[in-house]
């Protein structure tokens, strides 16, 4: 019988009446109801959603396939008359019978029948005897895998089993209520015996876990240990259950239910006590003296000078004493496992063959306790050495950093406190040290126990398997455990099936019952018989939609067929969703973080030479990196040969190599002829500069491949600035004032800039720091305008005052518009329609995805001009900028494209202006391009009063009036702001950006309004095209590269790719709001040309030291002249006066 369904449909013969049935309430077992049998009986139904026609196919063919394949699948227990049922939704169900009369009821053969592999061949051998002349579109469907057997059984649980009642006090109450009630019932109805083994193993139970904190309060951290070996405990059931149901070992939940105190004693908690008295008894510190740090063999001179300067700290404060050095914690741990780990595993042996005996024993109930409890042993001893054994490392770690500092006289004085004797506890025992002979069988079998927990839990496990292998104990048998716990629970899956149709009661008006009697009458068995739950198989079309309840069912409850990967990442998300379980993993989440930070605020407060026990050797590495640079410089005033003896060590210096310089260019170049020869053969090593220089004007060496040619970047530099210079008509750049040396030329050669002379010096300036999402973030501004950085930094003043910004982005796609010539309309009308399809569109995002990892083809807006056709392929690109990466995929779309479907198409550029880039655009303003970010801040006006030195009112006309009707009035795509693209492009430039796309990115639309009844401040801005990446480009460069940095956002986001350039994007964004809210403070108080007066006024030039050149007139300057239309008399225009002239 089956677990949860004691009340049967029993059907009972007589002489008078035939077969009628039997309504009776069967308490416990079935068995005691003499000479009854019991039958199995399953219900094949169809539920499809398609049309009558191939439905009737499927009825007529498909389902008696499916039920003489499961019968010959039975070996003869299903060999009964199968009837068809309809019932009213015309769901049609063949059922079979599964009994024979001649042995006793088993459920293995059910079991064998509803496994997932028998129904597949089951399936597969119906779809070799459907007849030939049937459609065979249809049969090839079927057999491809479309059709699907999927078995609902009594102790299926379906979606509804999960869901959770909302918790109230009424529920609360009623459940405690029920709880009491039904503890009441099991008390009354179970045998006493087994009452008082089970009350006698929970009271053990819970003594054990009082038992393991008082044990573990003779250690640090005795709480979090305690709660950590529970812990590990809880994982290894957790592990075992997961085991269990993968090797298929039945576990039934009632007897889990009670044979969980048993599981508890099994286990115990005496093996984590064992190791961790073992773990902190090793953990004791040793003493060790100084040894004498003289250097056998010459190092660097750092390392010469600190191993001299340890030696004379030692000698001179006498530090070469004993001092207490703390064990490094992997020693500890391999010294404690190699102490208590052979007794421990003997014991975790004993027990696991006690537990093989009771799975020998053949005891249902027995055999699947034993059988879980042996999992539980293994996977706890694997948690134990390698989770608990973690969680001792960290316990010593956090220990020791929250000790106070010992100094050799505190541990002197500790030394002559500390006992010499420990106290009495139990001693943690390897394998036996002394003579054997000495030692009992007991003894030398069990080993020396000195814990009084091993020793009884031995003795009762034992006694456990021994009673009931000698059934003198039933507790944990399946027929008692499932009469103590009858009990309702909620409907499940199968229930509400089986509960929504009569195809599922067992009556005698049931077609497949009356058939089943009528045939068994031919039989003297039984004049009983009793009807188990059906099992039911509902027959699916995955190529159809369901719209009937049953078929609808099994699709909620169909497991699907993932991956490896995919089926643990399913069962992470289901169980990390559960709202309990989520709210402990963030919990353990907080929990994680507060002990990471802990420890790294520990190691880093923690003086590291007090932890290793060579303060002075730290003390000499300090003074040596301050007097580097002296050491260097002695080295090399030394004379090498100059040896004198000393006491001390000698301390040498090994000088870093030197570069080879270039060759002396102070003779005059030799001849022509002769370097031609010496550079062929030689290369350019053999030659100075000036003749480098000579072969560059000559053109044996391109000015652009110096970089290739010499090998070394600021030579080449330094020689194309001669050739240039020699080669203008002012000659100043050769000796100009722009720096060339010491720059990282390597990041610039083939990535940022060609034929480099030098670089640019830029002023940079911090403004801020703003709080933008609540992160205190630094706005770099690379910038030669006065007041632009303190304008900024005034605006992020007044925004942090009023808790900073929020920003939103909406969007991220980088754009490219190729343009496509086809010979007539019709064929680029052609391919515009296919790239607007669904199926074109996702041929094209194929291609373009395939040519990067993070590039993903995310929108298409294609439009006609005449017979060329622009296509506008908007992609997300990582944290890359992505003109590059998006180029690479259009090509390649596009090459599929030609080469499959339209091979009349001729592509004109990779870039047909539809993008659109650098230059102004409606389209980037209303489509967007890059990453849309949008800002807001509400400032209070008293901030706005004391900051801004103006009021909310004046701010809200004035942006109005300027940065809305002014900019309409100019015809602006994109400029109704104040100055956005000054804090852009300065940030553009210093973060390594294209300053150049200051031009579409600068758009920018800024908002203000009076909220809160005018008293305070709305400010918005939206830009909706920051075209901005954190890697590829001058993000590469050494100072644009610290700037990315030092915001946080340097590199590729190696948890979400892009998500570094969208942080950027967002900080950009409001920088700007902090640039318009002063720029438009100091224009409505009239503060601007004040501010530009004092701090934006540089010295006047001084005059230069040579004449200009004379010019020739088409050079000179001239303006041109402002000429106004003259205004007419006002007398003329009215035609008072008349005409002087006559017309001619």
């Amino acid at each position: 019988m089956r677990a949860g369904h004691s009340t049967l449909p029993i059907f009972e013969k007589s002489p008078e009446d035939g077969w009628h049935s039997l309504k009776e309430h069967m308490s416990g077992s079935p068995d005691r109801i003499p000479d009854m049998g019991f039958a199995d009986w399953l219900v094949v139904i169809d539920e499809s959603s398609e049309t009558s026609d191939l439905q009737a196919q499927r009825r007529d063919y498909l389902l008696p396939a499916i039920t003489k394949a499961l019968q010959e699948e039975s070996q003869g227990r299903c060999e009964w008359p199968v009837s068809r049922f309809t019932d009213t939704n015309q769901t049609v169900g063949d059922v079979v019978i599964c009994f024979d009369p001649q042995s006793s009821y088993d459920t293995s053969h059910m079991r064998h029948l509803l496994d997932t592999k028998t129904l597949q061949r089951v399936l597969a051998h119906a779809m070799q005897t459907i007849p030939p002349d049937m459609d065979p579109t249809l049969v090839s469907r079927w057999k491809r895998g479309d059709v699907w057997l999927q078995p609902l059984t009594p102790t299926s649980h379906g979606p509804e089993a999960f869901m959770k009642e909302s918790v109230s006090l009424e529920w609360l109450i009623s459940l405690v209520g029920s709880a009491f009630w039904r503890a009441w019932i099991v008390i009354h109805q179970a045998d006493p015996i087994d009452f008082t083994v089970l009350l006698a193993a929970y009271i053990m139970m819970h003594g054990s876990f009082v038992h393991l904190y008082v044990s573990m309060s003779h250690f640090p951290k005795r709480f979090w240990l305690g709660t950590c070996v529970l812990l590990s405990s809880s994982f290894a059931f957790l592990l075992a259950l997961v085991s269990a149901n993968m090797l298929s070992l039945p576990v039934d939940p009632v007897i889990l239910s009670e044979g969980l105190p048993f599981l508890v004693i099994t286990v115990g908690f005496e093996k984590p006590y064992l190791l961790t008295k073992a773990f902190f008894s090793q953990s004791a510190p040793e003493t060790k003296t100084h040894t004498d740090m003289t250097p056998h063999s010459r190092g660097t001179p750092e390392d010469d000078f600190v191993r001299a300067l340890t030696q004379r700290v030692q000698e001179e404060q006498e530090l070469g004493i004993l001092v207490a050095t703390p064990k490094p914690v992997p020693d500890v741990a391999v010294r404690a496992v190699s102490d208590a780990g052979p007794g421990l595993f003997r014991a975790y042996g004993i027990e696991m063959s006690i537990l093989l005996l009771g799975i020998l024993s053949g005891i249902h109930g027995l055999r699947e306790f034993c059988c879980l409890a042996m999992l539980i042993l293994f996977f706890d001893s694997l948690l134990l050495f390698t989770f608990f054994l973690a969680v001792l490392c960290v316990t010593l770690e956090v220990n020791r950093i929250r000790q106070p500092l010992v100094t050799p006289e505190v541990q002197r004085e500790s030394d002559k406190d500390t006992p010499t004797e420990a106290p009495a506890e139990p001693q943690v025992r390897g394998p036996p040290k002394h003579k054997s002979s000495h030692l009992s069988l007991y003894q030398r079998v069990f080993g020396s126990m000195d814990h009084p927990l091993s020793r009884l839990k031995f003795m009762l496990l034992f006694a456990l398997v021994a009673l009931h292998s000698l059934n003198m104990l039933s507790t944990l048998s399946l027929p008692t455990t499932i009469a103590r716990h009858h009990t309702a629970r909620p409907r499940t899956m199968y229930e509400e099936v089986v509960s929504s149709s009569d195809m599922f009661r067992a009556s005698m008006t049931h077609p497949a019952m009356s058939a089943f009697f009528h045939v068994y009458d031919m039989f003297s068995a039984a004049h009983a018989v009793a009807f188990m739950p059906p099992s039911v198989l509902i027959l699916t079309d995955r190529a159809h939609t369901v719209s009937g309840s049953l078929a609808a069912a099994a699709m909620k409850t169909a497991t699907p067929r993932y991956t490896a990967f995919d089926s643990f990442m399913h069962t992470w998300t289901s169980v990390a969703s559960d709202p309990v379980i989520g709210k402990w993993l963030s919990l353990a989440l907080l929990l994680s973080v507060f002990l990471n930070t802990f420890l790294l605020k520990g190691i880093a407060m923690r003086n590291p030479a007090v932890i290793e026990g060579n303060a002075v050797r730290v003390t000499a590495q300090a003074a040596a990196r301050l007097i580097g640079a002296h050491l260097e410089e002695d080295w090399y005033k030394t004379p090498k040969t100059r040896e004198e003896p000393s006491s001390t060590p000698r301390v040498t210096f090994a000088p870093p190599p030197p570069s080879v310089p270039p060759p002396a260019s102070s003779d005059p170049p030799r001849p022509y002829n002769e370097l031609r020869t010496l550079f062929d053969k030689e290369g350019p090593g053999a030659l100075n500069n000036e003749e480098i220089v000579l072969l560059v004007q000559k053109g044996v060496i391109a000015p652009y491949a110096l970089e290739k040619v010499l090998q070394d970047y600021q030579r080449a530099v330094l020689i194309r600035r001669a050739v240039l210079s020699r080669a203008s008509e002012t000659h100043m750049l050769e000796n100009s004032l722009l720096p060339f040396k010491d720059y990282d030329y390597a990041s610039v050669f083939g990535a940022c800039c060609e034929n480099v002379v030098g670089y640019m010096p830029l002023p940079l300036g911090i403004a801020g720091p703003l709080v933008i999402d609540g992160c205190m973030t630094p706005i770099p501004m690379a910038t030669t305008e006065g007041t632009l950085v303190a304008s900024t930094s005034r605006g992020c003043k007044v925004l942090n005052a009023n808790g900073g910004v929020t920003t939103v982005l909406t969007q991220d796609a980088m754009t490219r518009g190729p343009v496509i010539e086809f010979p007539t309309l019709t064929s680029a009308a052609r391919a515009k329609r296919w790239i607007d399809s669904g199926h074109g569109a996702d041929e094209i995002k194929a291609a373009f995805d395939s040519t990067s990892r993070f590039a993903r083809l995310t929108s298409l807006h294609t439009v006609l001009a005449g017979r060329t056709l622009y296509v506008r392929f908007a992609t997300s690109t990582g944290d890359a900028m992505g003109m590059n990466m998006i180029s690479k995929g259009v090509e390649a779309a596009l090459g599929m494209m030609k080469d499959k479907h339209f091979p009349e198409m001729e592509l004109l550029s990779l870039s047909g202006n539809y993008c659109i880039d650098k230059k102004p655009a409606a389209i980037n303003w209303i489509e967007g391009r890059g990453k849309s970010v949008v800002a807001e801040a509400v400032i209070r006006g008293d901030s706005v009063r004391s900051i801004l030195k103006c009021t909310v009112e004046d701010l809200v006309r004035l942006n109005t009036k300027k940065n809305l009707v002014g900019s309409a009035m100019a015809g602006s795509i994109g400029g109704f702001n104040a100055h956005a693209a000054n804090i852009l492009t300065a940030m553009y430039i210093a973060t390594g950006q294209d300053p150049a796309q200051n031009v579409e990115s600068s758009n920018c639309m800024t908002l203000m309004e009076a909220v809160n009844d005018g008293k305070d401040l709305l400010v918005s801005v939206s830009m909706p095209s920051v075209e901005v990446g954190t890697v590829g480009g001058g993000t590469g460069l050494a100072p644009q590269r610290s700037m990315l940095e030092l915001l946080g956002v340097q590199g590729p986001n190696r948890d979400t790719p892009g998500a570094n350039a969208q942080r950027l994007a967002r900080i950009i964004a409001a920088a700007v709001m902090a640039g318009e809210l002063s720029l438009m403070g100091a224009l409505s108080a009239g503060h601007l040309i004040k501010a530009h007066m004092a701090h934006n006024r540089s010295a006047p030039p001084t005059p230069g030291t040579m004449s200009p050149m004379p010019r020739d007139q088409q050079y000179k300057p001239t303006m041109t002249p402002l000429i106004a239309t003259p205004i007419a008399d006002v007398s003329q225009r009215k035609g008072l006066t008349p005409m002087t002239g006559s017309p001619r």
